[in-house]
């Protein structure tokens, strides 16, 4: 007789066929948010090529009878895949087998990735990494997109479960023949009735036979648990507020005829406090594009008190329990029954997990009659009530140190932040990132302090690697902690560039930028500590502004060379600006050279209602020559007095004029001598005065007086000395020593390639 399932109370399904394989027991764990697994003992001839690779990863069925209503026979059934088959010892019949059944679901704890999910909720999340298997998302909650979210060398399955650990999502399973499916839920909405079993009675305790499935053992168990939580959090862009949230525990749990009191006052003082509550890095005041989005970071405020109330109810969960021992083999996971004829705990509750264990011995063939089943379980359930929520059980991925990674931004750009200095990163670990805008959310970037709009800001520019850093390891709180240099990107000082004169020095440090957006230009502050070669350069590729707001102090020990303006192909251009409000001094020990290309103004007095005064003291020589003109006006009196001679020489015409007297004194000489004419012109009156006479030329005539008065009779003109000026010595021409070029550098090329 061949091997046979018919009548039998166990039966399992494979892709082997239908009596290829004999199931003769089974034991099997069921926990909300987790993955089932069935052990199933199994049997096969020794005639039967069981083929390995046909059963490892394909469907598996278990179905186990069941008393029905009415007295009728159902089916429980269990369907998963098969994640390990064993083959185990041989009789001279049978070879017996084992395998462990789970949901498809399962294959993802064999998917390990590391990816990047942004401005997606965790429903959204979910869908995406459960996508192609059978999930029935029953969600009632409100699930705000999270702005950056990581599965960081994780699997897929614990990636999801740590995110719905976190949101109070659970998950179960339902099960058919054909197959299975996974219910992902948040309400108690969600427990449907376990299938064929509304009602499970418990034990009589005096009379009556037992019929059908009941609850054996019962065992209620209360705990003390905090009756409050509390989270703080901190949002840098709600950087005053410490965004708290409170959440008291459910006051009471009404069990069948008992009240529990979940709060009193032995657990009224007990209090759950936690930062960071882990809700302000969901929300961002600023959009991916770099837009402001106030009404977004608005939504922390409820979400903070959302998440705080999951934490609370998840904390309540154990504060109830219920351990139990049945012969229902119905019992599910996930799913709700109403306990019947207890004595003080008649009520619905939810089952939290099962753990089955179930045998079926010999006779294995058709035709020898039937074997009893024997089938167990222990519970654990909670009332209706007391809403469920999964423990924080999933590791949370902690990434020590720092990370390296590339800035990156639009095509286009070479600096991308947004308004508070934020960059986008794509980590060298991200396969999907397209090194672009969307590769990242906003990253702040640490500078060396930060003050309010004063400090340091150097941004990195797209191109450019970066040290990343993550507040509390946590990879959903990156902050950039520094940059570094790499084989493209190379130091000023180091490597090939087009400044080939600091080159491998390693000497020389400092800070250069780069012109942006295009250009080679750059501003730089440059160090050199080589040995009597010290050097403090520094190069404005425009513009330099200094303001000083008290005293500006320089001291240049040897010489100092100032270039204002450029000459190139022959066209010279460049200024000098400068204003003094008050006085300048200038002291200059030995010679100053001044030459002054085309014009000089000097204007003395005329601000402020100033007078205007000028004091020249010349100890020595002064040499004056000018090439053309002359020309002096002077409003008031001028007055000169030379201690010496005066030589004055006009090559051509002289001309005076006197506005009233003109008065000329000489101590001992005075001669008027012209080539041709002498005439001496008065409007009134002439005199002409010596030692021993006058003559007057007035208005009435000429009047001659003289001790003796001769005309025509002899005597002699008298001579003078005569004009013999000295010329001048001619001053010498100013010629100043050109000053010296400053040193140069050369750009650095470009971070981000075109």
């Amino acid at each position: 007789m061949a091997l046979s399932q018919k009548n039998r109370l166990l039966q399992v399904t494979t892709p082997l066929g239908e009596d290829a394989l004999v199931v003769t027991g089974f034991r099997g764990t069921e926990t909300i948010s987790r993955p089932f697994s069935f052990e199933l003992d199994l049997v096969g001839e020794n005639s039967t090529t069981v083929d390995f690779n046909r059963l490892i990863g394909n469907p598996i069925t278990l179905a186990v009878t069941t008393p029905g209503n009415g007295g009728s026979t159902e089916w429980r059934y269990v369907n998963g895949i098969c994640a390990s088959f064993s083959e185990g010892d041989r009789n001279l019949e049978f070879t017996s087998y084992f395998a462990q059944v789970v949901p498809k679901i399962w294959l993802l704890t064999h998917v390990a990735q590391s990816r990047i999910f942004q401005q997606k909720s965790v429903p959204d999340i979910l869908k995406q990494v459960f996508q192609g298997y059978d999930c029935d998302y029953q969600l009632r909650g409100q699930y705000e997109p999270r702005e950056y979210c990581v599965q960081y060398r994780e699997t897929d399955f614990s990636f999801a479960s740590r995110l719905m650990e976190d949101e109070g999502i659970y998950y179960f399973f339902t099960h058919s023949k054909s197959g299975h499916k996974m219910i992902i839920a948040d309400t108690p909405q969600s427990h449907t009735d376990v299938p064929g079993l509304t009602k499970a009675r418990y034990q009589m305790i005096e009379g009556g036979p037992r019929t059908g499935d009941h609850i054996i053992q019962w065992k209620k168990t209360q705990a003390v648990r905090a009756s409050k939580y509390t989270l703080w959090d901190h949002h840098f862009q709600q950087p005053t507020q410490n965004l708290e949230a409170k959440q008291n525990i459910l006051a009471s749990v009404q069990v069948g005829t008992v009240t529990h009191q979940l709060k009193d006052q032995v657990n009224s003082p007990l209090e759950i406090y936690d930062f960071p509550g882990g809700y302000a890095e969901r929300f961002d005041g600023i959009s991916p594009s770099g837009g402001d989005q106030p009404s977004r970071l608005q939504k922390l405020f409820d979400d903070n008190q959302r998440t705080v109330k999951l934490r609370m109810e998840r904390e309540a969960v154990p504060a109830l329990a219920i351990q139990g021992t049945s012969t229902c083999a119905n019992f599910v996971t996930g799913h709700k029954f109403s306990l019947d004829r207890h004595f003080d705990a008649q009520g619905e509750y939810v089952l939290v997990s099962v753990v089955h264990n179930g045998s079926l011995g010999e006779p294995f063939r058709s035709g020898q009659g039937d074997a009893g089943l024997t089938y167990t379980n222990t519970f654990t359930c909670i009332p209706i009530q007391l809403p469920y929520r999964p423990p924080r059980e999933t590791p949370i991925p902690f990434i020590a140190g720092v990370q390296n990674a590339l800035v990156v931004g639009p095509s286009g750009k070479e600096i991308f932040i947004d308004k508070y200095g934020r960059v986008k990163v794509q980590f060298y670990w991200d396969r999907q990132g397209k090194k672009d805008e969307n590769s990242s959310c906003w990253i702040r970037v640490g500078q060396w302090f930060a003050g309010k709009r004063w400090g340091a800001s150097f941004w990195p520019r797209l191109g450019q690697e970066v040290l990343v850093a993550f507040v509390e390891g946590d990879p959903d709180q990156p902050v950039i902690v520094g940059s570094v240099y790499n084989a493209e990107q190379m130091p000023p000082y180091e490597g090939d560039g087009l400044d080939s004169k600091h080159k491998n020095d390693p000497n020389v440090s400092g800070v250069k930028t780069n012109t942006t957006l295009g250009g080679i230009g750059f501003n730089e502050i440059r160090f050199d500590d080589t040995k009597d070669h010290e050097e403090l350069f520094l190069h404005a590729e425009r513009d330099l502004n200094i303001t000083t707001k008290n005293d500006s102090l320089a001291r240049t020990f040897a010489n100092r060379h100032q270039i204002i303006g450029t000459d190139k192909d022959g066209q010279k251009t460049g200024s000098q600006f400068e204003e003094v409000y008050q006085d300048k001094n200038l002291i200059v020990n030995r010679n100053q050279v001044e030459q002054i290309g085309d014009s000089m103004q000097l204007l003395i007095g005329g601000i402020d209602s100033g007078q205007g005064n000028q004091d020249v003291v010349i100890k020595g020589t002064r040499k004056e020559s000018i090439g053309q003109t002359d020309n002096l006006q002077v409003t008031g009196d001028r007055k000169e007095k030379i201690g010496g001679s005066q030589s004055l020489t006009v090559v051509m015409n002289q001309q005076e004029k006197v506005g009233q007297n003109h008065a000329l004194d000489a101590g001992m000489e005075i001669h008027l001598k012209a080539g041709m004419t002498v005439v001496i012109e008065a409007g009134m009156e002439l005199t002409l005065k010596g030692a021993g006479g006058f003559v007057t030329i007035g208005p009435t005539g000429v009047t001659i007086q003289g001790t003796m008065v001769m005309i025509n009779s002899g005597g002699s003109a008298g001579s003078g000395s005569g004009s013999n000026p000295i010329s001048p010595d001619a001053p010498t021409e100013a010629s100043p020593t050109k000053p010296t070029v400053a040193d140069d550098s050369k750009s650095g090329q470009k971070s981000v390639r075109s």
